[in-house]
């Protein structure tokens, strides 16, 4: 009896969810090799013009809090410095040193025609609107407002997404990039538009989907193990080709659905669950407020000596242990740090010195050089950067951060939140572990084990429509007969 109440409670979970899973794992072939679309920091940067420091810098008015995160950068042929953060800070002017309002039409264009060119794009724009919110901009439109949609006509058919407040390029989509991303990120992240712009209603519907999804797994291998072989000693009780191959891709398969389900209902950290506080975080090595606009001026002719030989398209305030630095970015990627004297690559005995002034916990730090990857600093489908300082705290997560080897940069923090994510986002949920990450071997595992579960799940949910539809065509028939004895229906 209770086995049989749970076959009824898989099969109509099945009939529900069994298609959202199996889009989930066809949705998984496209997102091995397609995320959703998004502006890189490398397209970012070579969609920046040239600095041109011979016109800095004017008289400005801005608060000294500004000074120690302000960037410099070029916008439409003008200097201009940012304050504030990304997004929702100020533009000044450097010549001048009035602020710059939001772009109009023709400001948004020509930013636009800048960044597809410094990508290699070539095309002209064929129009551009004011936009608040669609497909392709779903996770910046909030924030990126004013937000305008500039569209070309290059053979990628390229959509630029540009915040015409804080002046810069929030989003771009290629139509290769969106024309995968409805077979691959959208299916898979349940990410249309209508549902993702309301996020609290789009966290609950994907932390249920895969809850209730979890529940149809468990259901269903309490099932195919209790009916792994029959009364009469045989491995496969079915006869049937489909519920033959339900259950077998089911049982060997099963597990890595509920891994795959499970890890993904986790990556929301559903109820609060997983959170912690950091012990530390990149903040504590930063500026102490003593970073003023007068450093800031030197730092600045320190980077007009240095553009002079690099491609340098933007500069920024990089204080490190309440010193002041800037970071110069040139187009390929490369980083000049900078101090008031000039270069100034990070050397181990300053960071050393830095630490051992921090809070006591970072202080007590061990401190190493990383020259190949660890558990929590390695790269994948993108590129870590070799060596790294590596700083391994005692606090009880065992926190680790990681520095850039010439810019002082924490370029990661592992703390209890980050190596739970590691471990069942990018270790259980992309497969991603250090025995199966070189590739193709990776691909190919990779394809295979998700072939099985989509069988698994293609299967499962084909039966239980059949099923449920031979349920409901019983129910019709017995409703007949009950009918066709009485004569004529029940009066309401």
């Amino acid at each position: 009896m209770i086995l049989k109440s749970i076959i009824v409670v898989h099969r109509y979970i099945g009939v529900v969810l069994g298609l959202v899973m199996t889009v989930w794992c066809l949705s998984g072939f496209v997102m091995m090799y397609q995320g959703f679309p998004e502006t890189t920091q490398d397209e970012r940067m070579r969609g920046l013009e040239r600095l041109d420091m011979s016109r800095c810098c004017g008289p400005m008015d801005l608060p000294e809090t500004a000074a120690d995160s302000f960037r410099v950068e070029m916008l439409n042929g003008a200097l201009v410095i940012r304050t504030g953060g990304r997004g929702g800070g100020k533009v000044h002017s450097l010549e001048t040193g009035a602020e710059i309002g939001p772009l109009d039409e023709a400001g948004v264009r020509k930013l636009a025609e800048t960044f597809v060119a410094g990508n290699g794009i070539t095309g002209k724009v064929i129009e551009a609107h004011p936009l608040k919110i669609d497909q392709w901009s779903v996770g910046v439109a909030r924030r990126a407002q004013p937000m305008w949609q500039v569209k070309f006509d290059d053979p990628g058919k390229t959509w630029v997404y540009i915040n015409a407040k804080s002046a810069e390029v929030v989003q771009d989509a290629n139509l290769k990039e969106r024309w995968l991303s409805w077979f691959g990120a959208v299916p898979h992240w349940l990410y249309p538009t209508i549902l993702r712009e309301n996020s609290p209603v789009w966290t609950q519907v994907v932390i249920w989907s895969s809850a209730i999804g979890c529940f149809l797994v468990v259901t269903g291998l309490v099932i195919g193990f209790i009916r792994l072989r029959t009364k009469a000693g045989g491995w496969w009780p079915y006869k049937r080709p489909m519920w033959m191959f339900h259950h077998m891709f089911g049982v060997f398969a099963g597990v890595l659905v509920l891994s795959w389900t499970f890890s993904g209902l986790l990556t929301m950290q559903p109820w609060g669950l997983f959170e912690s506080k950091s012990a530390v975080s990149p903040d504590d090595l930063a500026s102490d407020g003593s970073m003023t606009w007068a450093d800031g001026g030197l730092l600045m002719q320190q980077a007009a000596i240095q553009v002079e030989g690099h491609d340098i398209v933007s500069v920024r305030a990089a204080p490190l242990f309440g010193k002041p630095y800037a970071m110069a970015h040139t187009r390929d990627g490369q980083d000049i740090r900078l101090s008031a004297a000039g270069e100034a690559p990070l050397a181990r005995p300053e960071l050393e010195a830095g630490l051992a002034k921090s809070s006591a916990l970072i202080a007590a730090g061990k401190l190493d050089v990383l020259e190949k990857e660890d558990a929590y600093y390695y790269g994948h489908k993108q590129a870590a950067d070799f060596p790294v300082y590596r700083l391994q705290l005692n606090d009880p997560d065992q926190t680790r951060m990681y520095f850039d080897y010439t810019t002082g940069d924490v370029a990661r923090v592992a703390d209890a939140t980050a190596k739970r994510y590691r471990w069942l986002e990018s270790g259980l949920h992309s497969m991603d572990f250090g025995f199966l990450r070189a590739r193709p071997f990776w691909d190919i595992v990779v394809l295979l084990l998700l072939a099985a579960v989509t069988a698994s799940c293609a299967t499962g949910t084909w039966l239980s429509f059949t099923r449920v539809g031979q349920d409901a065509g019983s129910l019709a028939r017995f409703v007949k007969r009950r009918t066709d004895k009485s004569g004529q229906p029940p009066a309401e």
